[in-house]
């Protein structure tokens, strides 16, 4: 393997902190399947279940869902490196909950399923890794909810993006009609408007026909 690939897959969440030795044990104890993906094409859709961990190792991907029924869909733009959905590989569910489309062309990672219970799990820094991912997750929905900051209306358009968000950073794209949006944050159609043409004022967000558009997520937080 090449140097820097090989470089590139030790700096993927679930095998940081991997001795060399360990790393190349591991390598010859499980496949590993690279994929690539042209531009526009879908990686993985809603309700497709999740038999590996996928890795996104070089490009951009778009993820998006629907919610209320149709009435609300939210996307954002995903870098690499990142890991999709490792909690949707676990649970009642077990199937991913978004679909991902490639931006850019993309390249993929994939590693099955029954590898994390025969192969990786018999190494401490990937089940380590492995609960570190999971819990920073819970971690971050459980923030989302108890969160005593941004009380006002802006504050909590603003906690409503995030929470609707895998990334922290990056483009994302937030399609509900103003009525809707109002009910969720419990205000007026009117004030909702005001706080998001001033938002929109100062930059931090683009206003379209039933869409909000947030060019870069780190700014507007």
């Amino acid at each position: 393997m090449e140097l820097p690939m090989y470089d590139t897959l030790l700096s993927l969440p679930l095998f940081q902190g991997m001795s060399q030795a360990d790393f190349n044990s591991l390598l010859q104890k499980i496949r590993l399947d690279f994929v690539r993906y042209d531009e526009g094409s879908t990686i993985i859709s809603t309700g497709d279940r999740c038999k590996c961990f996928a890795f996104l190792i070089n490009g951009t991907l778009e993820s998006s869902r629907e919610g209320m029924e149709g009435c609300m869909s939210f996307m954002e733009q995903i870098d690499a490196p990142f890991l999709i959905e490792p909690y949707s590989m676990f649970g009642r569910v077990g199937s991913y909950q978004r679909t991902y489309t490639a931006v850019t062309p993309c390249s993929f990672l994939m590693v099955d399923k029954q590898y994390i219970y025969t192969e990786l799990g018999k190494y401490n820094i990937c089940r380590m890794n492995l609960l570190n991912i999971l819990s920073g997750r819970v971690q971050q929905l459980d923030g989302h909810i108890w969160s005593l900051q941004g009380t006002d209306l802006r504050g909590r358009i603003i906690r409503f993006i995030k929470s609707l968000s895998d990334t922290q950073t990056g483009s994302k794209k937030l399609s509900i009609k103003m009525n809707d949006l109002a009910t969720l944050m419990d205000a007026t159609r009117l004030n909702v408007s005001r706080e998001l043409n001033a938002l929109e004022a100062q930059g931090f967000i683009s206003l379209r026909r039933k869409e909000i558009i947030i060019p870069a997520l780190e700014n507007l937080i």
